[in-house]
């Protein structure tokens, strides 16, 4: 059942909002502060505007690879970055770490409020002095390191040859999505010394990076501490943001893949999606939590409860800057076949088609989307905590306080706006099915 209007208002009218203060040094570094003095901590999370998407043709895994090279020390911080979090009682893990993704690098740590000023001056070392100390033994390392990580988390792990294919094929070259963010062993092994100091050059600059501290601090401190530590690195020439077409499919793709690690078959489907803030990605995110979100969703349901069939199923919407993939997965069930899954899968993608989707259903999936935008704010770092939303809403839209808008457009979306959504993007005639077979015949 539907909210009734009044009630549905109240809540919007108490949504929680992050109040922050954004401001830029002059050469160009974004700093957004937001006090949280509910516990004696500080979170500062800094976000380097460069991921996969700014990677040229030769060059996958870059960005990964110069993430780990950020770990691997800077002329004062030393070669141990982590070592000195520790000795300020912060642990590597949840409370200090980094991720690249398709569009972004970011590196956070959570501290003690009294040692704010020396995260932010071990971030402001590895921004103005990682060069400094870069040479050919640790590239040596993280190049060993990174191609590790490509074989566990891809080429030995069930189904990890299947999620490459799909990015391929679906960002083909000379698109900067191809290969992944993770990259190909062969590129990674090739970057030189030459490569990371143009990279480093080019990227990792204050006027390419926001910065957000969240917690207990006073402003006019951290304010000051900032200026100290970041104020006098020299701006670089401004980024171009990458502006590449979202590839189409013209027609059906079919392809078996055999997996080395995989011991029960698995189904994945796909269709070219929207980019990161679409209209249509609220819809999209809508759809799939609908198809595939939980116990109660339709897919689920019916191939894992009522038939049978499959063991487990999981559908996304996931978008980025440059492109999206709505993609849906179906694991086999002992005994049966993925050909046993795609018709049943076919029939209710094309009910949904037909006949749409229930009110009920749309809210049941808007309240946990919402939920999951909100739970972040309880953490003031660390992974999707409040200071990376600030961080990723500024990257994407320029506007670290966008949450209320962000709730806004996943509110808005109706039944009709969901059925649209599968008739415009999930298309019979322009789709790409994998058939994952475990190579060694399965059990």
């Amino acid at each position: 059942m539907l909210l009734p209007l009044a009630l549905a208002a109240q809540l919007v009218a108490h949504d929680p909002s992050v109040a922050f203060e954004k401001y830029q040094l002059p050469n160009g570094l974004t700093v957004i502060l937001s006090e949280d003095h509910r516990l004696p901590q500080v979170a500062v999370d800094v976000w380097y505007h460069v991921g996969a998407a700014n990677q040229v043709p030769g060059k996958s895994g870059f960005a990964h690879l110069f993430e780990h090279m950020m770990f691997s020390g800077a002329k004062h911080i030393g070669p141990a970055p982590f070592q000195v979090l520790e000795g300020i009682g912060t642990s590597a893990g949840a409370m200090a770490n980094g991720t690249t993704s398709e569009d972004r690098t970011n590196y956070f740590e959570v501290v003690p409020s009294a040692e704010l000023p020396t995260a932010l001056w071990l971030e402001s070392d590895r921004m103005a002095f990682l060069l400094d100390t870069l040479d050919e033994k640790k590239l040596n390392v993280q190049r060993d390191v990174v191609s590790n990580e490509r074989r566990q988390s891809y080429e030995n792990r069930a189904y990890g040859t299947a999620e490459l294919r799909f990015c391929d094929l679906f960002y083909p070259k000379p698109h900067p999505y191809y290969d992944c963010v993770i990259g190909t062993i062969a590129e990674i092994q090739s970057a030189s010394m030459d490569d990371l100091r143009g990279f480093f050059r080019q990227f990792y600059a204050p006027n390419n990076a926001s910065i957000a501290i969240v917690g207990n601090f006073d402003p006019a401190e951290a304010k000051a501490q900032v200026a100290r530590y970041f104020g006098a690195i020299p701006r670089q020439p401004d980024v171009v943001r990458p502006n590449v077409a979202q590839p189409q499919l013209s027609g059906v793709i079919k392809e078996t893949v055999q997996d080395q690690v995989a011991k029960i078959p698995q189904l994945d489907l796909g269709w070219v999606g929207v980019k990161a803030f679409d209209p249509d990605e609220p819809a999209g995110d809508v759809l799939a939590r609908i198809l595939a979100g939980g116990k109660a969703s339709r897919l689920y349901q019916e191939l894992v409860q009522k038939r049978q069939i499959a063991s487990d199923v999981s559908a996304d919407n996931d978008s980025h800057l440059l492109g999206g993939i709505f993609g849906i997965e179906a694991t086999v069930k002992d005994g049966h076949t993925t050909g046993e899954l795609a018709p049943i899968i076919e029939q209710l993608l094309d009910a949904v088609r037909k006949n749409g989707v229930t009110d009920d259903e749309v809210d049941r999936a808007k309240r946990v989307i919402l939920a999951g935008k909100l739970r972040g704010l309880e953490r003031i770092g660390g992974f999707g905590g409040k200071a990376d939303l600030l961080n990723h809403y500024e990257m994407y839209q320029g506007d670290p306080g966008y949450l209320g808008k962000d709730l806004a457009r996943y509110r808005a979306v109706t039944a009709d706006a969901v059925k649209a959504f599968a008739n415009k993007y999930l298309l019979l005639d322009r789709r790409v099915i994998l058939d994952i077979q475990p190579a060694g015949g399965g059990k």
